[in-house]
């Protein structure tokens, strides 16, 4: 039965309305006016109307800057606040099919399928205990609001929750709607994006805000909601004491790939912020406790331990005594590590349930013991990242002043390891006191003696993991490792394998590293651990939706039988993006179409930019998203799966994968102009100036290469040909079919029976759904070569519908979605205020790019730009 849409349209409704009336209020009549026949205009485009393009082109193209500023902010408005609503229907719908014992993809949904296949409880603790799952939220440039923006839409949501879930009488209805009016005519008033570029303190304080006020309570309800299952499905069986089988890490103050501020200081400063942020979190939540812990010892005795614990004479409220101990101690930065906390912690508990206080021990009290559990002191992991070209740069500078060897980059791969072995084993330290090295190598030398000092100052678990990106070799890896040593630390390092030919080698360059005695000596300290990090978006950059994907998974499959053969356990890192052309998607879709046996137990993901105010900014969809992944952990360790790829399949998707990566290239990378053809048709100009985010679009100076894969899709997302997450797919399926006659049903079966190829070819869908050929064409009027454009356009046309053609063959569909209304049905409901914003856009850059960027208007011009911007990711719900 489709979900009931009644409460949805009314929520859609009320929130339009108020949005109307701020407008009419703060502009008059006449913009509200303009608003409804710019959107009519748009409405009638959709329906087919012929001519409804030329006059919306022509309306638009008649307003100043400021009557179509008011339109830029009433669509983007409107899209805020079309996502609270649908967020609003989602949970509903959830939380009607849990109630009637019908949600699917949940930790309960994973263990009653255990247990109905045989399950035992001593392998779900098995399960339990090797499952490590790491979420890492990383700066990335693509989150778009800021936010003070997310703040207001969060009490819009908490506003709109209480209307769902409490009977208001005519007052508090009136005042819910007042509080709700004042927070949109807030949001009208505030300029939606960043006057400057966020600084790294301010993206650490953006992930400290979803950890503090979300994440840190609903990985709590997590915990509680794994006992409470396993009791019912497992009973009789103690389970309040489980494994830490999830945990939290961030880039954020860590992550210097690129970024020049985010220097050892700024990592160090990180650090002390997360401890006091930490501090102050458990502070307030052991002051709660103290108001709540009131047990008298006069009736109920306290253990001999806690008695023991607290200066003389004990109170009568012990245990009031103790919480006020704590509080002092952590408001006084007496705690050096999580467990001596947590052993302040365990003493209270241990207390109440020997003196008849089971349910405030297994309460409340067990609620923070968890959080502590998980989250430790600075409530989350630092990650480094680096590239390790600069780690090759520094090297040769150090080994040549010290006449260890010149042009260390211009050795062959024999040589380099043969070098970094030899100093790794070497006795005698390498690296001065005092550096006389350039700037760059002092700085990476610095970089290695910052975590040191905070391994000794913090322990260990604060940075626990080095990342080099741009990893081509086993002597890259080394280098780590030398640079570890010489430090005198322990971590995890990790290589980055991120282009398609990067990809194909990793499983060579793992082998040979574990070959290596010192790197054998190094993984037995690990406990023969080893992550391998997978970049998602470089390597769909280079080669295209199909081939990326597809490496990927032969990447995963071959690093995980070489991991087993050296009796090495892998932890994939999956560096995936927001966007499908950067790995996007659901995760737990993702989870369970990884290769079968790839998962060891310990995974890792990131969740980037707007990703994380999506997850993160409402609690139930919080709790759902934890539900999700945790069911798809659970069931991927848990559930023999199939091991033997069919043969056909294995030479259909390489097939395929060729000729996708072929004609992505070639368009990409082989046709002449097309730099151009995207410089000109995009607004990837006016993205480069956007302060969304602390680290440049570019790496270093040089060309396409050079750019990052986010403003890439971000760019081809604003102009909503979105060709990074299906360009190719529409050759590439059309060629396997024509060439195979029996191409289709193979193609038909490998989507009904293969959850990798189910989920590329849904995930493609999704975004070829989401795009629009004509907005597209509009763009590309942008482009002054009118050959080139043509050209190129036309060849991403024609791609585009034997695509959706062909995606829709494969699926047996009539048309894109047919068999996801939901999703069809929200496309629908925003393409008549995504495309006003499209035209906007395409008007005022022509007008921008014909002007000299020195001049007023230009920057004018430039703020309502990326106003647009702004406003077009919201309603395609994602950027880069």
């Amino acid at each position: 039965m489709p979900p009931d849409t009644t409460a949805l349209s009314a929520d859609i409704r009320l929130l339009g309305n108020l949005l109307g009336t701020i407008i009419r209020e703060q502009h008059g009549d006449a913009a509200l006016d303009l608003v409804e026949r710019v959107r009519a205009m748009a409405k009638a485009r959709r329906s087919g109307d012929p001519d409804a393009t030329t006059a919306l082109e022509a309306l638009i193209g008649q307003l100043d800057l400021e009557a179509q500023r008011i339109l830029i902010k009433a669509f983007g408005n409107y899209f805020q606040l079309i996502n609270i609503a649908e967020d609003q229907q989602r949970i509903r719908t959830l939380r009607q099919r849990e109630e009637h014992g019908h949600l699917r993809e949940s930790v309960d949904a994973a263990l009653q399928q255990l247990k109905a296949e045989g399950v035992s409880v001593s392998t779900v603790r098995q399960i339990l205990s090797k499952m490590a799952l790491s979420l890492v939220l990383t700066a990335h440039p693509s989150e778009a609001k800021r936010q003070e923006v997310l703040l207001k839409q969060r009490h819009i949501t908490h506003l709109m929750t209480q209307r769902e879930r409490q009977t208001l009488l005519p007052r508090e209805e009136r005042r819910v709607r007042a509080d709700i009016l004042e927070k949109i005519e807030e949001l009208w008033q505030t300029t939606p994006t960043r006057a400057v570029r966020p600084t790294v303190y301010d993206e650490v304080e953006f992930g400290l805000y979803f950890i503090t006020t979300v994440i840190v309570e609903v990985v709590a309800d997590l915990y509680e909601d794994v006992r409470d299952s396993l009791r019912r499905h497992y009973p009789g069986h103690p389970w309040t004491t489980l494994p830490v089988f999830l945990r939290y890490k961030s880039w954020m103050g860590g992550d210097r790939d690129g970024n020049p501020y985010v220097t050892p200081e700024v990592t160090h400063q990180t650090l002390q912020h997360l401890r006091q942020a930490g501090r102050g979190f458990y502070a307030q939540k052991v002051a709660e406790l103290r108001d709540f812990f009131t047990q008298s010892v006069e009736d109920h005795e306290a253990s001999s331990e806690l008695l023991d614990s607290l200066p003389a004479p004990p109170q009568d409220e012990i245990y009031r005594q103790k919480l006020s101990q704590i509080y002092t101690q952590l408001e006084e930065n007496v705690y050096q590590s999580a467990d001596e906390f947590l052993d302040d912690l365990y003493l209270l508990q241990k207390s109440l349930l020997q003196n008849r206080g089971r349910y405030a021990a297994q309460g409340i009290l067990q609620r923070l013991i968890d959080q502590v559990r998980v989250f430790g002191l600075h409530l989350v992991t630092l990650d480094v990242r680096e590239d390790a070209r600069l780690h090759a740069m520094a090297l040769e500078e150090i080994f040549a002043y010290y006449g260890i060897c010149e042009g260390f980059r211009g050795k062959s791969e024999v040589e380099k390891q043969a070098i970094l072995i030899a100093e790794i084993e070497n006795r005698r330290p390498l690296l001065p006191v005092q550096l006389p090295f350039s700037d760059t190598t002092n700085r990476i030398i610095e970089t290695w003696r910052m975590i040191a000092e905070a391994h000794a100052t913090h322990g260990a678990t604060v940075i626990d993991t080095f990342i080099a990106s741009h990893t081509e070799s086993v002597s890259d890896v080394l280098s780590l490792l030398l640079f570890a040593s010489e430090v005198g630390i322990e971590l995890d390092l990790v290589p980055l394998f991120e282009t398609v030919a990067d990809l194909e080698a990793a499983p060579m360059v793992m082998a040979r590293l574990f070959q290596i005695p010192v790197y054998h000596e190094y993984l037995v300290r690990r406990n023969m651990h080893q992550q391998v990090m997978l970049g998602y978006s470089d390597s769909a950059k280079d080669g295209g939706y199909l081939s990326s994907n597809w490496s990927l998974y032969v990447t995963q499959e071959a690093l995980s039988a070489t991991c087993l053969e050296h009796g090495v356990t892998l932890e994939l890192f999956h560096g995936r993006g927001g966007s499908i052309g950067r790995g996007g998607g659901p995760t737990n879709r993702a989870i369970r179409s990884a290769p079968p046996g790839s998962l060891h137990g310990p995974l890792k993901i990131t969740e980037q930019g707007e990703v994380i105010a999506y997850r993160y900014a409402n609690e139930d969809i919080a709790h759902r998203h934890l539900h999700q992944v945790m069911h798809a952990v659970l069931l991927s360790l848990g559930v023999d799966a199939q091991t033997d790829l069919p043969a056909e399949w294995r030479s259909a998707m390489t097939t395929l994968a060729i000729a996708g990566r072929r004609a992505f290239r070639d368009l990409v990378y082989e046709t002449p102009g097309f730099l151009e053809f995207w410089q000109q048709a995009t607004p990837i100009d006016a993205l480069s100036r956007m302060p969304i985010g602390s680290r440049p679009v570019k790496r270093q100076k040089g060309g396409f290469e050079q750019i990052r894969a986010i403003p890439w899709v971000f760019s081809w997302m604003q102009n909503r040909a979105i060709i990074p997450s299906w360009f190719g797919l529409g050759h590439a399926l059309q060629q396997f079919c024509q060439q195979n006659p029996d191409g289709l049903s193979k193609l038909r079966k490998m989507y009904q029976e293969w959850p990798f190829f189910t989920a590329l070819v849904e995930n493609a869908q999704l975004d070829l759904a989401k795009a629009d050929m004509g907005i597209a064409r509009t763009h590309a009027t942008l482009v002054r070569d009118s050959a080139l454009r043509n050209d190129i356009f036309g060849r991403i046309e024609a791609d585009y519908e034997l695509a959706c053609d062909y995606v829709c063959r494969v699926i047996d569909q009539e048309y894109l979605l047919h068999k996801v209304p939901v999703m069809q049905r929200s496309i629908a409901r925003r393409n008549p205020y995504v495309d006003p914003l499209n035209f906007i856009q395409v008007a005022l850059l022509r007008e921008a790019r014909s002007i000299e960027p020195d001049s007023p208007h230009y920057q004018a011009l430039m703020k309502a730009i990326l106003s647009t911007i702004n406003g077009i990711a919201a309603g395609m719900k994602t950027t880069g």
